[in-house]
């Protein structure tokens, strides 16, 4: 069954589209990703997020 997921520290769902709306998440007002898991453990938005996080790190 497809649903949203914040993918921030709030670790939110929502049956339709949307954005997070967990004000002390640090993913507020940012899109929710679509997932398809049926597991409810999001393992694929989860950790595609953080891979996506990890290589847009600058190293100074």
């Amino acid at each position: 069954m497809k649903h949203y997921v914040c993918t921030g520290t709030c670790g939110g769902t929502a049956e339709t589209p949307g954005t997070c709306q967990a004000s002390d998440c640090n993913r507020y007002d940012q899109p929710l990703k679509e997932c398809e898991c049926q597991d409810g453990l999001h393992a694929q938005i989860l950790e595609n997020d953080a891979n996506h996080q990890e290589g847009s790190r600058s190293t100074e």
